[in-house]
């Protein structure tokens, strides 16, 4: 409800008492009854008691329930209403002062006195019922709700027969209702479901708020039978009367049998707040599943919740690290609590017997109920290690034990079967929090390594040229993709003079991060050795040897150099266990494939005498193909290759295409040969065109 409707029912309902006032102190000056108003000023009444209950109820419901505070609460509210009405009953008898005030004035005040200790009562009344209500609806069953209701209704009946029954027979129907009410006030009060989930210290509050209750409740009562307020109920209203006297009776006997049942259920507060720890421990352990990264954090957190969870003395973690040949378990003791690791290397291996390995092959709760009498423990005895009993409990994963979780008490017979059921849950979900915190740390590493590899790939595109070189007379673009986020395909330029262009084209044999490496350092090479070398066999022959020392066994480097003289128009090619150069001259095309072992493979005559240079014309129109074998080696998903011819008629059929569409119409036939799918492979492909 809101803040509006609050204050307007409020306002509304001191109105309306006003209105009564007003009308009772002008009735009794009068000394007269006023026919149908009288009819009027009872349903005024009953209007502004429905407004209280509505702006009563609506600020209940506002805020969360708390038992001992609410209850607490209308123990003040009972106070207070006692002391009202000790001080109408002192008022009223009083001898008159008649020399002080006129009769109308005292009559006034007695009225107004009267009034407010009616409506004090009524509200009281209303609040009592709400916060037995709360009380008896707590954890409900599915009778209870229509009990209440019932009570409720037969309650209003019994109020509202007060108004219209006549003194005599009638009143047999009202005393009736009265029993019946009261009957079902004693029903309720046997739901006491609230007791049962309070902590200790709230019980004992409980206690001593009921009782308290219980004994205002009643001089509630005595003091409604006295004659000052009787009368000052059955004059305002009498179904009122009705109302606040069957309230008080449920009172009493609700709060009196309240005292009983948390009395009676003081033994279990212990076992209830040891559940709620578990609750909340396993609660928060289910937070670290999401929450803790930090896996130091984690075990030593999962440690003090032992502690908390089985009340133990002392608890610690052993992570699997692996077995020994002869079948012992290789642990890791982390996050020992009030126990050192020479104690627990003492407790957990034994020259006959260990604990660990029978954990380790049962995969099963171990409770040892008197350390001292066990077998298995006896030897603890001599250790001098205050041990009484001890319960381990396997941390299993996809069958698999990846730790064991421990927990001792100091005195024998300490855990009993809850203990064992509490841990063996608890063990699951430090399992899933351990599991989890080491797929987290993978994670974290993977990405770790994801950026260092995009650094590196960063790295490496800078090694490849920034930007094609401009000849009026060449047309050059060039394209290389790894297949990996790094790869050990290389291509460069380098103007050896105004009229001549080297061109280097290369591939180190496999893929990823050290191909890569490999080709940052032939490319150290080439930039060194292209301008002091005469001719493409000669650099050749020079990377060899600088290569041989560098490369390891199983690695090689194949390589094509080529150096087009513009002034003489030609190219000069040397090729190191390359894939030969593509050149299509008109209608005419041709593989050029000098001999050449890769570089890296051999360093005797051999190489030397193998590696060959050619030497071609070029005129306007001709196409010049550098690749890698990325391209002529990608497959289908049936495992056929691309091939040689398919690439020399893709070039072909392309050749009067720029050099930038030369390269895009092979690598889109390449997609479509394979699917889509990955290359497989580095690629790399330069187009060199005259013009």
């Amino acid at each position: 409800m809101s803040r509006l409707k609050k204050t307007i029912f409020t306002l509304s309902a001191a109105l309306i008492f006003l209105a009564v006032f007003v009308f009772d102190v002008v009735r009794t000056t009068a000394g007269q009854e006023f026919g149908w108003w009288q009819y009027l000023r009872e349903g005024s009444v009953f209007v502004a008691f429905l407004l209280l209950f509505l702006f009563v109820h609506a600020s209940r419901t506002s805020r969360p329930l708390a038992v001992p505070k609410n209850i607490g609460r209308l123990l003040a509210y009972s106070f207070a209403i006692v002391v009202l009405m000790a001080s109408l009953m002192f008022i009223s008898r009083a001898p008159a002062d008649a020399g002080g005030m006129n009769q109308t004035a005292q009559g006034a005040l007695q009225i107004l006195t009267s009034s407010i200790v009616v409506v004090s009562l009524g509200l009281f009344s209303i609040s009592a019922l709400l916060t037995i209500r709360e009380l008896v609806l707590y954890k409900r069953k599915r009778g209870t709700k229509r009990n209440f209701i019932a009570y409720v209704a037969v309650m209003l009946a019994a109020n509202g027969t007060t108004l219209f029954l006549l003194p005599g027979d009638g009143r047999i129907v009202v005393t009736i209702l009265f029993s019946l009410a009261v009957i079902l006030a004693v029903v309720n009060s046997f739901k006491q479901n609230w007791v049962v989930y309070l902590s200790r210290r709230e019980k004992l509050f409980s206690i001593a708020y009921s009782a308290l209750l219980f004994l205002t409740f009643l001089t509630i009562n005595l003091l409604l039978g006295q004659s000052a307020p009787e009368q000052a109920l059955m004059r305002y209203h009498l179904p009122l009367q009705s109302f606040i006297q069957l309230n008080a009776i449920f009172g009493v006997i609700y709060f009196g049998m309240a005292f009983v049942s948390a009395l009676f259920h003081l033994p279990t507060a212990e076992v209830y707040e040891r559940k709620q720890s578990e609750l909340t421990s396993l609660h928060n352990l289910s937070r670290l599943v999401t929450q803790v990264f930090d896996f130091s954090d984690l075990v030593n957190t999962v440690t003090s919740m032992t502690l908390e969870v089985v009340g133990a003395t002392s608890a610690w973690l052993e992570l699997v690290k692996g077995r020994r040949e002869d079948g012992a378990v290789l642990v890791e003791v982390v996050s020992p609590k009030n126990i050192s690791l020479q104690q627990i290397e003492g407790i957990a291996v034994d020259s006959d017997l260990s604990l660990r390995k029978l954990i380790a092959d049962s995969k099963r709760a171990l409770s040892i109920e008197d350390v001292s009498a066990d077998k298995r423990t006896k030897h603890i005895k001599k250790l001098g290690v205050p041990v009484g009993s001890l319960l381990s409990v396997p941390l299993v994963s996809h069958d698999e034990l990846i730790g064991i979780l421990h927990a001792t008490k100091d005195f024998e017979y300490g855990f009993d079967q809850d203990d064992i059921d509490v841990m063996t849950t608890f063990a699951d979900h430090v399992t899933i929090a351990i599991e989890n915190s080491r797929l987290i740390s993978e994670s974290l590493e993977r990405e770790r390594f994801q950026q260092e590899i995009m650094v590196a790939q960063r790295m490496q595109k800078r090694l490849l040229p920034q930007r094609i070189p401009s000849y009026a007379s060449l047309d050059i673009a060039a394209v290389s993709e790894p297949s990996l986020e790094v790869g050990g395909d290389y291509y460069d330029f380098v103007a050896l003079d105004p009229q001549r262009l080297g061109i280097v084209v290369g591939d180190v044999s496999g893929k990823g991060v050290s191909a890569a490496f490999y080709m940052a350092e032939v490319k150290g090479i080439f930039q060194s050795l292209s301008k002091i070398c005469a001719s493409p066999r000669e650099l050749i022959l020079r990377a060899n040897q600088a290569l041989m020392d560098s490369l390891e066994r199983n690695a090689f480097v194949s390589l094509l150099y080529a150096v087009v003289d513009l002034h003489r128009s030609r190219l000069s090619l040397a090729r190191a266990g390359h894939c030969p150069m593509i050149y299509i001259s008109g209608e005419r095309s041709d593989f050029i494939r000098p001999t050449g072992l890769g570089l890296g493979l051999t360093f005797d005559d051999i190489f030397d005498e193998s590696t060959q240079e050619t030497t071609i014309s070029l005129k306007r129109g001709d196409v010049c193909l550098f690749y890698t074998d990325g391209i002529n080696e990608a497959r289908n998903p049936d495992g056929e290759e691309f091939g040689f011819d398919r690439l020399l008629q893709v070039a072909v059929n392309s050749r009067s295409e720029s050099a930038e569409n030369i390269i895009n119409a092979i690598l889109q036939e390449v997609r479509n040969h394979t699917g889509g799918f990955s290359y497989g492979d580095d690629v790399t492909l330069v187009v060199v065109k005259m013009q």
